[in-house]
């Protein structure tokens, strides 16, 4: 890592250490923000933008040992320095910049003397701040003042979900509203889940969210009548820390354009690199692709001995790394061994398999989590490469302290790991490369549920061809709109289990989109929702299973396409080594020119998959350059995929 002290430009900035206002800037000197305390002697903070205010006056402090320690304080700056380095990630692509120049403050706390740090930093993609406070034994810390005053004119994206279920699973469809609002549009209430992504009026993206989210209660954002969002936590009553307590990371991303927000580092830069005694072998991390037997109940072999074998079989026919074993198995006679069986069985064939386990089977602390260390050394004695670990449904401290644990161990142990019914990613996966992906989406689950549901009501003689729905309902199926929306706001935090392809069960959404939606929506572990006996048999897929078989899961380069609209029309291009991906996923009609500026000079040879308009696909080929722009025409719920060889 390389670091630039900043002294002297400190001289010129803050000409006494104790002045009221202090500015700080990013490396490209077009993001700043103030901290100062306020004329009652509070802290609070400004982020602007070409000295355009983005983020007005807003509070930031923590209430911990019964005391506001942000009211009636001192601001002394104590370091400045720029960090630059460079780091493997993945996602939108292959290498990550942490280029940001830091600020650690010393705050002193008036009416008790008590001395704590605020750190801060600035990217040229965001600001972001975080506390140390430095103490012994039981501490309680009862909330935050952590606020967010962003422009009322706004509109903002946030995931809804009409039920208790919105706060615990992350799993809310993703809609907008203007920000003037957004306390009082849910019927459940004025706090939303992270991320929060506003549209200013003249589009700049501005995203709220958190980072580096461990030994600390996962936080939410309560809308104000004002428009201004504060900190909300599932604890009302506080949580327990001990000794010295570190905040996670509280960050507004700023983006001038969309393209600037996917390939956003911001988040994972905030995360600690991985600890290189428990990683210093990674040749285990595998990213890959996973068929799964739960969604389609594969025929009525959902399982069994021999349907899983099967799925193992097919999983190695289409060259992907895993297949995933999901609820159910500890039902398998003598489950242990059967278990060994098939991974003996998978190892053969060049697959490894992925487990399920409800982490209540997992929680108990006592002993550094001795049932959980148990559970982990039967699946690595059983030659099994990865946990699936389910229902955590919240982010109080003990689902982080539980998550973190999962991650410690089964590192030790060589395996890897996916969460779900979790809260939004904050970086993990850089800290703990083991995590290849985690839920906190709303994904094609819901597809498979709302077909269970419409069943049992046909069942019971209850008519659902005039059933209708709004947005964030139980038993609805995922709209076009939400996959236009996710690569822009839930997918800048992190990987998201999504569980594409759903051509069996695909509700309103056409073949090509449900495709080029393992496009777009990226995770390490892209696991397939589709019966694969019914996806490798069905005539009318063979197009997409071509595609398939060499799906990406890592990409070296992101391009988001400026036709790109939140929630209409979700259009980039990918590059995996040398071939280039162009996926599109429509939720209006559109009809345009694509540049292919990203590719480089040369022919290319295009493979394009486009909906047929009879639920197939319609292939066709043609050779191309990249000064050459490419018509596509998408009718709403539409979709299609394109590769680009270099002839």
């Amino acid at each position: 890592m390389k670091f630039r002290f900043l002294i002297p430009v400190l001289l010129v900035l803050f000409p006494t250490a104790c002045s009221r206002s202090h500015s700080m800037v990013s490396p490209n000197g077009r993001i700043a923000a103030e901290i100062f305390t306020t004329k009652e002697g509070s802290l609070a903070y400004t982020v602007s933008r070409d000295g355009r205010i983005l983020c007005d006056t807003s509070a930031l402090g923590v209430t911990i040992d019964g005391r506001q320690i942000f009211c009636d304080v001192r601001l002394r700056l104590t370091d400045s320095r720029e960090r630059n380095e460079t780091y493997p990630v993945r996602g939108a692509h292959a290498k990550a910049r942490d280029h940001a120049r830091e600020y650690r403050w010393e705050v002193t706390h008036h009416p008790t003397g008590y001395r704590y740090t605020l750190e801060t930093r600035l990217y040229d993609d965001g600001f972001a701040y975080r506390f140390i406070l430095p103490g012994q034994g039981e501490r309680r810390v009862a909330g935050e003042a952590a606020q967010w005053r962003l422009p009322l004119d706004s509109r903002v994206w946030f995931a809804e979900r009409n039920s208790n279920w919105k706060l615990l699973t992350y799993a809310g469809e993703w809609i907008q509203a203007p920000a003037s609002e957004l306390a009082t549009i849910s019927e459940q209430g004025p706090v939303q889940t992270m991320p929060l992504l506003y549209q200013t009026r003249d589009s700049l993206y501005l995203m709220v969210t958190e980072a580096a989210l461990y030994e600390y209660s996962g936080m939410r954002l309560q809308a104000d009548p004002d428009g201004s969002l504060h900190a909300d936590f599932t604890e009302k009553g506080g949580f327990l820390l001990h000794d010295t307590v570190m905040t996670p990371w509280r960050v507004l991303i700023v983006a001038e354009n969309l393209n600037q927000l996917v390939n956003t580092d911001l988040i994972t830069n905030l995360n600690p690199a991985p600890n290189p005694d428990l990683f210093a072998d990674t040749s285990w991390i595998r990213p890959g692709r996973s068929l799964w037997s739960w969604w389609s109940g594969i025929d009525g072999r959902y399982m069994t001995l021999e349907g899983e074998r099967e799925v193992i079989n097919l999983a190695a026919s289409m060259g992907y790394e895993y297949s995933t074993l999901d609820e159910g198995w500890e039902e398998l006679p003598d489950k242990w061994n059967t278990l060994r069986k098939l991974a003996d069985h998978a190892a053969e064939k060049g697959v490894g398999l992925f487990i399920w386990r409800h982490w209540k089977r997992l929680n108990d602390p006592a002993d550094n989590y001795a049932e959980l260390q148990h559970f982990l050394d039967s699946v690595a004695g059983c030659g099994i490469r990865g946990v699936k670990i389910d229902f955590m449904n919240g982010e109080r401290l003990q689902q982080i302290r539980f998550t973190t644990a999962v991650l410690e161990q089964a590192a030790q142990r060589h395996l890897l790991v996916n969460f779900h019914g979790c809260q939004k990613p904050s970086g993990e996966s850089r800290t703990y490369p083991n995590e290849l992906t985690r839920e906190g989406v709303r994904g094609l689950e819901l597809n498979r549920i709302t077909a269970n549901y419409l069943e049992r009501m046909r069942a019971a003689g209850i008519s659902v061809s005039d059933r209708k729905t709004l947005p964030g309902d139980e038993n609805r199926n995922i709209p076009a709109s939400h996959n236009a929306t996710l690569p822009f706001t839930r997918c800048v935090t992190g990987p998201a289990d999504y569980t594409p392809v759903a051509f069996s069960m695909p509700g309103d959404v056409l073949p090509a989109q449900q495709l080029a939606c393992a496009y777009l929506i990226g995770s390490p572990l892209i696991t397939l929702a589709e019966n694969p006996f019914y996806l490798l048999k069905e005539k009318r897929l063979q197009p997409a299973v071509e595609f398939l078989r060499e799906l990406p899961t890592c990409w070296d380069e992101t391009v988001v396409l400026p036709q790109s609209r939140i929630g209409e029309l979700a259009l980039m291009a990918r590059r995996s080594g040398a071939t280039w991906y162009l996926a599109a996923a429509a939720a209006i009609n559109f009809q345009g020119k694509i540049s292919l500026d990203f590719l480089g000079p040369g022919l290319w040879r295009a493979t394009i998959l486009e909906d047929d308009g009879k639920n197939g696909f319609l292939r066709s080929e043609c050779t191309l350059k990249a000064d050459t722009p490419i018509p596509v025409a998408l009718k709403s719920n539409a979709g299609c995929v394109i590769r680009f060889v270099r002839q």
